[in-house]
This record gives C-alpha cells, sequence and structure tokens, in this order.
C-alpha cells in the first residue's frame, strides 16, 4: 500500500509502485512525525510498471484458493492509473479491475470492476471501497495511495526494529469521517524502514467487526535501484481467531516499460481482458 499504507501498495501494481523509494531522503535520526511522512510520500517512484502475480487466499478453516493476476501501472499530471486483470483459475479468468488514484485527497478515486458473467464494468461508489476484493484481504481502498493530508499522526517510537530493519513506529489516523469511511479503517500503526522508507509492517484497526488487520512486507529487493517489496502477506484476526490471510508472490515485475500505453488504461481495455 501510501505514506499511511494499509497493505498500501501496495497494491497491488499500485501498491508496490508507491512502496518503491531512494534511501536516506530524510535523516534517520529524525523525529518529526509530519517530516517523516512526507519524505515516504515524496519519495521518488518508477513508472510504467508491469507486474505478474500470485494470490493465495486462505479462510479460517484452512482452505486455500490461488489466483494468478497480471497488472500495469503509469503515472499521469495529477496521479497514477492502475489495471489489473485476473488470468487464472478459469472462474474469474479476465475480471478486471481499473484504478485513477488522484494525488488531490480531496478528489474521490474512481475505480471500475470488470465481471465477464455480466459482461459490463460496474464503477465502485465511494461506500463501497472499504468492502473485500475478490474475496481477499485488501479493499478497494487499499489498492489506492493515501494522502498524507488526510491522516493525523503520532511517532510512537523513534526507533525500534521489525522485519530486520531499524523504523519509526507511527500511528496513523484517517482525520476525516469520508476517509474513514472509505478506508474501512480506525487507525493504525506503521513500522517504516530508515534505510529504505517504506512499511515493512502494519497493524490496522478494521472500523467493522471488531478486526485487527495485520500486514508484512517481505523479500524486498531493488528494480531499477528502487526497493520493491516482493512478497504481501495480510492476516485478518477476530479475537484469538484468524478469519482469514491473503499471500501476495510477485513472479515479474518491471518498471519503466515501454509497452505500457495510456491506452492501457480505459475501460473499454478494461473489458477486453486478456
Amino acid at each position: 500500500m501510501t505514506a499511511h499504507n494499509h497493505l498500501t501498495t501496495a497494491a497491488v501494481s499500485v501498491l508496490l509502485i508507491t512502496l518503491a523509494s531512494p534511501a536516506f531522503a530524510i535523516a534517520p535520526t529524525e523525529t518529526d512525525v509530519n517530516k517523516i511522512m512526507k519524505a515516504v510520500e515524496d519519495r521518488a517512484t518508477g513508472d510504467k510498471g508491469t507486474a505478474r502475480l500470485r494470490m493465495k487466499i486462505t479462510d479460517g478453516a484452512g482452505r486455500s484458493r490461488t489466483r494468478v493476476v497480471q497488472s500495469r501501472t503509469m503515472k499521469f499530471k495529477g496521479g497514477t492509473k492502475q489495471l489489473m486483470i485476473f488470468e487464472s483459475p478459469a472462474d474469474v479468468r479476465n475480471t478486471a479491475l481499473l484504478s485513477v488514484d488522484y494525488d488531490a485527497g480531496a478528489k474521490d478515486d474512481d475505480q471500475w470492476l470488470y465481471l465477464p458473467s455480466l459482461r459490463k464494468s460496474t464503477r465502485i461508489s465511494s461506500s463501497d471501497k472499504s468492502g473485500a476484493f475478490m474475496g481477499s484481504d485488501l479493499t478497494f481502498s487499499d489498492m489506492t495511495k493515501k494522502d498524507t493530508t488526510q491522516y493525523t499522526y503520532k511517532l510512537l517510537k523513534a526507533e525500534v526494529k521489525a522485519g530486520g530493519e531499524v523504523c519509526w513506529l507511527i500511528e496513523s489516523r484517517p482525520s476525516s469521517a469520508k476517509e474513514k469511511r472509505e478506508t474501512g479503517y480506525l487507525k493504525s500503526l506503521v513500522w517504516i524502514s530508515k534505510a529504505k522508507l517504506i512499511p515493512v509492517q502494519t497493524k490496522a484497526w478494521v472500523r467493522e467487526g471488531k478486526k485487527l488487520k495485520y500486514t508484512k512486507f517481505a523479500r524486498i529487493k531493488k528494480v531499477d535501484g528502487l526497493w520493491i517489496p516482493h512478497r504481501i502477506a495480510v492476516r485478518t484476526v477476530r479475537g484469538k481467531k484468524v478469519v482469514s490471510t491473503t499471500v501476495l508472490d510477485f513472479m515479474q515485475y518491471k518498471l519503466n516499460n515501454p509497452a505500457v500505453k495510456a491506452t492501457d488504461f480505459t475501460q473499454r481495455r478494461l473489458e477486453k481482458g486478456l
């Protein structure tokens, strides 16, 4: 998933693109939480990204489903566009999500979901963005970048270890009713790597159902000089019971891919499939 990044990305293609960063755009001794979060938001990111990933969803009884997704992302003046198309299994093939993620936090991001069985795309309303995406632990809102101006932050620990990284531990809360409704989260804890300026794990309080959502970013490697996590594991818990888990493994990832075109991000392309 974003500076707030419930996943963040990241995302899935958008999520990873927005997680990419150079090292030390801000001093590791910095304690001004707003400066830290602004540095995370402003870090350099790649453009024209393509990815192929495996999504494994496991329910509380241990039953699993595996899906393969292709995605591509491209920046435009004022934001980022993302197209995700399911490759397999057959029952979800060509199901697709188109997201137009605006940099301006006050502007609603646009999302359309295409279901082949209905042969039409449907716009995701603001009230539905906190809903689960394709039965996973990710929400539609998790697929978009968050504007730091829409959140309040508190530095809980100036230095703490997580995921093998020295991190800042920051509390993040949506500051508007709109943001709370769209994200579905009351607050989150975010562990941000000081060396890479990306979240390595998060803990989010889900607004409905008294649930907690834990996310870990792993296999962090450089792609074209930018740090990219190649595994994202999300676990939803109610009380002491694991409700479900979703693990994303990136099998292919490429930045600055000339094959990515502006025409890839239209409703017509969304409904065309693979």
